[in-house]
């Protein structure tokens, strides 16, 4: 069954109308920033989803651009991933907590969280240097988060998880296991999300994650007693 598109979701609205919901909000300087692109957002979707999401399903986002107001928490025990096609742009707020059993982010999505972030397993971010980022104004907590060594994690109320990163722009968050591309990942993974250099590969890692496979070796979390407790990102 194919996931169900975030941005079909919901019905479709202005930016006029987003202005007004987020008037003086933290987030309204990302919607001009959108609004004020040299070109705009040609064939951009612009979505309100009053209420919220709760569903079982798997969700994802199209190729963009797309700007979508989710109006109460986000919530799918499927796989929730947010991702545009290379450079083009994706705004998601969400006005809750969002929760998802596995979680990928990328490209240019951009995703706030008016609440915490909940991931049953593994999260995964991939081409922050694209502009993608994930934020929460509360906290932030999954069995282990994956990312690249351009991409970044925020949660003002700390993150409860085993990290996999760079330790490149980090100020106050030390990666559990660094992603430094120096093909030590053989210590970690299991051989079947490896990529022939002996690092993590993403995508056959996303795909483990959806098929229930497991991506560390055994014994390898309980090795980094850190991931149960809080730590700051800012």
């Amino acid at each position: 069954m194919p996931p169900t598109r975030l941005e079909d979701l919901g019905r479709e609205t202005t930016f006029a109308e987003l202005h007004s919901r987020l008037h003086l909000h933290p987030r309204e300087a990302e919607l001009w920033d959108l609004e004020r692109r040299p070109n705009g957002l040609p064939h951009g979707k612009l979505r309100i989803i009053d209420g919220g999401v709760d569903g079982s399903e798997d969700i994802d986002t199209g190729k963009g651009p797309y700007v979508v107001l989710v109006d109460g928490p986000l919530k799918t025990s499927g796989h929730l991933n947010l991702w545009t096609y290379e450079y083009l742009p994706g705004l998601v707020i969400v006005r809750g907590d969002l929760q998802a059993r596995t979680l990928s982010f990328g490209n240019g999505a951009r995703v706030f969280v008016e609440g915490s972030v909940f991931v049953d397993d593994w999260l995964f971010g991939q081409y922050g240097d694209h502009n993608a980022v994930l934020s929460a104004t509360g906290g932030l907590r999954a069995r282990a988060s994956f990312l690249d060594t351009h991409t970044f994690i925020y949660s003002d109320g700390g993150v409860r998880s085993l990290l996999y990163a760079s330790r490149a722009g980090w100020e106050t968050l030390e990666p559990d296991i660094e992603n430094e591309g120096e093909g030590n990942g053989t210590d970690f993974f299991d051989p079947a999300v490896l990529d022939r250099y002996g690092d993590l590969d993403f995508e056959l890692a996303i795909q483990a994650a959806l098929e229930g496979r497991p991506l560390f070796l055994p014994g390898v979390e309980e090795r980094f007693p850190a991931r149960l407790t809080s730590r700051k990102t800012k």
